[in-house]
């Protein structure tokens, strides 16, 4: 008998599912917004300290470390994402349609420029310095413009792929919405990795040893 049961609960799931029509999919809104915060500027640790800083700017929580020029740039980026996914239920079915109502994405930047403190504010050597480093900065700001319609394209095809979800038993909702979110996030880390890539080369190429003798150059005394 109880396998009889499962069988005849089973059919009307079936049943029920196939004369509930879920909506036809909404166009979803996808928003991708970058800031950076306001630079902030060290000049309290020595050229010593500077450098035994030992950090990946591959990582995007991680650096752009130049002290061969005296100075250090820590340029934190990170992206956070949330997705609303909005449901139609059908109560007396128990049955649920799904499908993405919006994206929203957020990345941040938060730059902080230290310089070494035998070099003083207002001297050649700060200067010259700060403008090395304040190039970093820009780097940073342009990779992220940069990516923003990359980044939401792959939010919006990932959102098309999805498209209405159902309709499902009640009880498998909750699976189904973390699903869609792994989905959608998956989609737009694929992307922010990319983006974490390219500054990471843009970076690396700056830091280059004729950019290091430019800089060397502006204050040299002879």
């Amino acid at each position: 008998m109880i396998g009889l049961d499962l069988l005849l609960a089973s059919h009307l799931l079936i049943k029920a599912s196939s004369e509930i029509a879920c909506p036809a999919q909404k166009s979803a809104r996808v928003d991708v917004r970058w800031r950076s915060e306001p630079i902030k500027y060290d000049n309290s640790a020595t050229t010593a300290l500077l450098n035994t800083h030992h950090i990946d700017s591959e990582n995007p929580y991680g650096v752009h470390v130049a002290t061969d020029v005296g100075g250090l740039m820590t340029g934190k980026m990170e992206y956070k994402s949330s997705i609303q996914v909005s449901s139609l239920r059908y109560p007396s079915m128990q049955m649920t349609c799904l499908w993405i109502d919006k994206v929203v994405i957020d990345i941040v930047i938060d730059p902080t420029i230290q310089i070494a403190a035998e070099h003083a504010p207002g001297t050649c050597e700060y200067t010259a310095i700060l403008e090395h480093e304040n190039k970093h900065v820009a780097i940073d700001r342009k990779v992220v413009q940069d990516y923003m319609d990359t980044i939401r394209g792959a939010a919006s095809e990932a959102i098309q792929k999805v498209g209405v979800v159902g309709p499902k038993a009640d009880s498998t909702i909750d699976d189904y919405k973390n699903k869609i979110n792994q989905f959608v996030s998956s989609a737009v880390k694929a992307k922010a990795d990319a983006m974490y890539a390219e500054r990471s080369k843009r970076q690396k190429a700056l830091d280059n040893k004729a950019e290091y003798d430019r800089v060397s150059a502006k204050c040299n005394k002879s």
